[in-house]
């Protein structure tokens, strides 16, 4: 690979519009490739630390996101997606470059609740920059017909922007093709699915992770569940990637008494931050891949929703109560944490990639959350004292009708 300063010339051409971004392969060293629904993605990158966390981040595979084998066959539409990580002092002046020679007004949107950004019309076609007073890395995405070139810092953290990327590309495709997302974690107890939905805080994750513990558990989804239903079918449910975000406290009351040792993808909070704690705002970032190759506990990569569990956690409390959740109630408590089309973390489709309009993607997700609110539901209050083996057998015991008051 040419060294990397050799690449900025390269650049500088390409956001004149002066050359193709294929000028830049020879600086992309790493590939895999992605498939996203129908839309297969060539992800190259300057550096493997992109790629690996692609691979990373969308294990176990499922419909939706999946690593594509090399010698797998291409079917749907294609793509590329380009990486260049650079010094952030480089990639802050290409950023600066970009703002000078705008053409057009500029257009705000956010990547996430945490990270306005804008797109700038160059002669070398649109660009979203990240905002510069927002406290995050600067970045460029510069968007053709058929690829994406992302020019991001070469720190890890920076790096892992392009899985991010495909993991966007991917939710919004999913709510083009009848899926929406809920707030919500999931597992699987003897093969049956089992969701569990609730504002942050309520102990999904939490839950989860208990019920996956079990003997015959898997884990499926942390804070973002994809679902979709189809008439005369148990809705289905489906992993938006991401990693599973815990706290100390959480992390004890499963058995695991700290994870120092563990070698993971982000790094683990300090130890003068409050993540020990059941509602730290600090937390450990665990991919799924990770949490199922430091503890064992099986992943699932889709399943039926054959319960439905609204959780309500209760600090320094050995309470343990389960009820039935009627219908009705199931349903706004499902309204409330629909995120499909109005997500509150990823909430714009900043890259506009979704065809459909806003009355037919909110048209969609009321048809899914009325198939869902069908299945059966129960409301749950347990404290961080109560053992999880009682936990989760309340839960499994609610599969029976008649064990439900």
């Amino acid at each position: 690979m040419p060294a990397i300063d050799q690449v900025i010339p390269v650049l500088d051409a390409f956001l004149d519009g002066d050359v193709h971004a294929a000028s830049l392969d020879p600086w992309c060293t790493e590939e895999i490739t992605v498939e996203l629904g129908g839309l297969t993605i060539d992800v190259l990158a300057s550096t493997s630390t992109a790629t690996t966390y692609v691979q990373r981040l969308f294990t176990p595979p499922s419909n939706l996101w999946n690593v594509v084998r090399p010698d797998s066959a291409v079917t749907g539409g294609t793509a590329t997606m380009r990486c260049i990580a650079l010094p952030r002092a480089r990639v802050a002046a290409l950023a600066e470059r970009v703002r000078s020679q705008g053409t057009e007004p500029p257009r705000h949107v956010r990547m996430h609740v945490g990270a306005p950004a804008t797109w700038h019309q160059i002669p070398g076609g649109p660009v979203l920059l990240t905002d510069p007073d927002a406290g995050i890395a600067p970045q460029l995405i510069v968007r053709h017909p058929g690829s994406f070139t992302v020019i991001t810092c070469d720190d890890t953290d920076a790096t892992m922007n392009t899985a991010r990327h495909l993991r966007e590309i991917g939710y919004r495709l999913a709510e083009d093709d009848g899926w929406v997302c809920l707030h919500a974690s999931a597992s699987t107890v003897d093969g049956r699915g089992i969701l569990v939905v609730g504002d942050s805080g309520a102990g999904k994750s939490t839950l989860a992770l208990a019920l996956a513990a079990t003997a015959t558990g898997a884990f499926l989804s942390n804070d973002r569940t994809m679902i979709t239903a189809t008439p005369g079918a148990a809705p289905r449910a489906v992993a938006m990637p991401g990693p599973i975000r815990l706290n100390g406290g959480t992390l004890q009351a499963l058995g695991y008494a700290s994870a120092d040792q563990w070698d993971l993808t982000r790094p683990q909070p300090t130890k003068d931050t409050d993540w020990q704690r059941f509602h730290g705002a600090n937390k450990l970032h665990v991919l799924p891949s990770e949490w199922h190759e430091r503890t064992g506990t099986p992943l699932a990569t889709t399943a039926t929703v054959d319960l439905i569990v609204f959780p309500q956690i209760i600090q320094d409390s050995h309470e343990l109560h389960l009820r039935t959740t009627p219908p009705g109630q199931a349903r706004e408590l499902l309204n409330a944490q629909c995120m499909s089309p109005g997500d509150n973390i990823y909430v714009s489709d900043w890259l506009d990639i979704r065809t459909s309009g806003a009355d037919e993607l909110t048209s969609n997700a009321s048809r899914v959350l009325g198939a869902l609110a069908d299945r059966p539901a129960v409301s749950l209050r347990f404290g961080t004292r109560t053992p999880y083996a009682a936990v989760t057998e309340s839960v499994r015991a609610a599969f029976s009708p008649a064990s439900r008051v």
